[in-house]
């Protein structure tokens, strides 16, 4: 049976690309203990301490519910702790741990690895030109996005 995504379109090259690039953070973060969803948190609390959970949950594009229970796990393994907001006791701010900073380093040389793995290869100048041409096609569906956006009102 053949693959109904193409390969030699666009839309198919992405979507093969990361699909696979996906499932090679899934096996390298399972080696060093992160599973599913913890990577992005640990980013995102490195750039953002004290966020707040529902802060957290809308970064991440989850429910609520779905980050408590991701947070409860993170913070058995004393990846992150909770703090109640000193101005509003209902809020709970997350923040990283050491444990879970070294762990956030990891995702990093996760990533620094999958990069080489991925540009094995090509030139200096081809990884600059391949990463400029992915972002000059991001800005270019962030524009239309922004049109229809605006048809919308």
């Amino acid at each position: 049976m053949k693959n109904s995504i193409r390969s030699n379109t666009l839309h198919g090259s992405l979507m093969r690309l990361n699909r696979l690039h996906r499932k090679m953070a899934h096996y390298k973060f399972k080696e060093v203990n992160l599973t599913e969803g913890k990577p992005k948190i640990l980013d995102i609390l490195l750039n953002n301490p004290g966020c707040s959970q529902r802060e957290l949950a809308n970064m991440c594009r989850l429910e609520p519910a779905t980050i408590t229970s991701i947070l409860s796990g993170m913070e058995k393994e004393e990846l992150i702790y909770r703090e109640r907001n000193p101005k509003d006791k209902r809020i709970l701010n997350v923040f990283l741990t050491e444990k879970g900073i070294e762990a956030q380093k990891e995702v990093g040389r996760v990533f620094l690895e999958l990069d080489e793995i991925c540009f094995d290869g090509f030139s200096e100048e081809e990884k600059t030109q391949t990463i400029e041409m992915l972002n000059r096609l991001y800005e270019n569906l962030a524009k239309k996005k922004l049109e229809y956006k605006e048809r919308e009102k």
